[in-house]
């Protein structure tokens, strides 16, 4: 019986022994990934959606062991004005980095929990300015956008959970967020000081059978996680666990849409535990991890290293444990908007260079010394020669589309 075969070989007769050669074929895909963008050369200023942490521990103080504070921290005991806490801190971090910044980007904002338990958003709290094709005259609308954003910030008061993974999934149904067709860059600027948590839906939740059982397995007390100060009772069963798996996945659902994440843990409590955990994962699925180009420790924040070989920092996210820190962070991220036109980290990493595709305008290019390079270490593509010059002078009104087709695993 004849059958179809889809190598390729090729039978030499030596004798007795026969060889075969097999021409080498690459394995069929079970997943692949696709990176598209339209690149202009100018770059338009981009999207930023601000998601501001409003929880009930932003009242905590930014050093627990200020002899101003006690024990001040909550609802019921306000910290004093002599007592940094990370809602005074951020208030005016942020209200400088807006009043001086307003312009690098199109700013908008949304703010969570929207009550005092567990409110996921369900409305914008300062949309995106009016879109534009161009950015020629449009810093007065720019600045405006930010100072609603700085008013909205100003009026926080803190209270509730943390349901960073749900406000993250609120964000990914903003049509002006994830609009292809505007040639802009889109961001969501997380800024949170706390574990994510109030996940009704959480697989992890304590005691699943029964919420008001007082005598819950260590397993599932342990793969709770708990970030309250009991996750028993019935409200709080599955909401006061740890939700790091629903807020990494909440990335991820918004790096397909094409909206990178970029986070911000601010407070001494990121500094160790689960926090930098949980912080890195969303950070590293965001598409906007810290990295340190030259190779220096210094470019990772206080404590953070870098790692030499891939050009990354241990600490994915941008950390800050008062407002000082913050505001240097913001600086940081504000100079990584203008990025080299020539360069694309890409969002999924292949399991060999050979089964990544480079497509230009709708044609497949190979790597050469004149089109591009792929570093696996940094899962960087770098553009090189005529391309890199096409990129460079390519326009709103004369876009090129490059998309990055990635085969993850068979």
């Amino acid at each position: 019986m004849m059958r179809s075969v889809a190598l390729l070989s090729v039978l030499t007769l030596a004798g007795s022994c026969q060889t075969y050669d097999f021409e080498r074929v690459i394995p069929l895909a079970v997943a692949q990934t696709t990176d598209k963008t339209i690149v202009a050369s100018k770059r338009l200023k981009p999207n930023v959606m601000l998601l501001v942490d409003n929880s009930g521990s932003m009242l905590l103080p930014t050093d627990s062991s200020d002899p101003d504070c006690g024990s001040c921290g909550n609802a019921g005991n306000l910290c004093p004005a002599t007592c940094p806490t990370r809602i005074t801190e951020l208030k005016s971090a942020m209200a400088t980095f807006l009043q001086t910044s307003g312009t690098i980007a199109r700013l908008g904002a949304t703010v969570y929990p929207i009550d005092q338990t567990c409110g996921t958003p369900g409305n914008i709290d300062v949309f995106l300015p009016a879109k534009a094709v161009t950015d020629d005259g449009t810093d007065s609308a720019l600045t405006t956008n930010a100072q609603l954003v700085n008013a909205r910030i100003q009026a926080l008061s803190p209270g509730g959970g943390t349901p960073t993974g749900n406000s993250l999934d609120f964000l990914g149904t903003y049509g002006d967020l994830n609009d292809s067709a505007d040639f802009r860059d889109d961001f969501v600027l997380l800024l949170t000081d706390g574990l994510p948590n109030c996940n009704g839906a959480n697989p992890n939740a304590i005691c699943p059978s029964n919420c008001m059982n007082m005598t819950c397995s260590a397993p599932a007390i342990a793969a709770c996680s708990c970030t309250t100060s009991t996750c028993v009772p019935a409200t709080l069963c599955a909401n006061g666990c740890l939700d790091q798996a629903g807020a990494v996945e909440a990335v991820k659902r918004l790096r397909q849409k094409g909206v990178r994440t970029i986070v911000v843990g601010f407070g001494a409590d990121l500094a160790s535990g689960a926090g930098p955990v949980v912080l890195n994962a969303m950070a590293r699925e965001g598409g906007f991890a810290r990295e340190c180009p030259n190779s220096t420790n210094a470019e990772c924040g206080s404590g953070g290293s870098c790692n030499m070989a891939t050009k990354q920092c241990s600490t994915a996210f941008f950390q800050a444990a008062n407002g000082t820190e913050l505001a240097a962070a913001l600086r940081k991220i504000s100079e990584s908007f203008q990025g080299d036109p020539c360069e694309f980290t890409l969002s999924a990493r292949p399991s060999d260079p050979r089964y990544l595709s480079v497509v230009i305008n709708g044609t497949s290019v190979a790597a050469s010394s004149t089109t591009y390079s792929y570093d696996p270490n940094s899962n960087k593509v770098t553009f090189l020669g005529p391309l890199c010059t096409q990129l460079n002078t390519s326009t709103t009104q004369n876009p090129v589309s490059v998309e990055f087709r990635i085969v993850e695993r068979f």
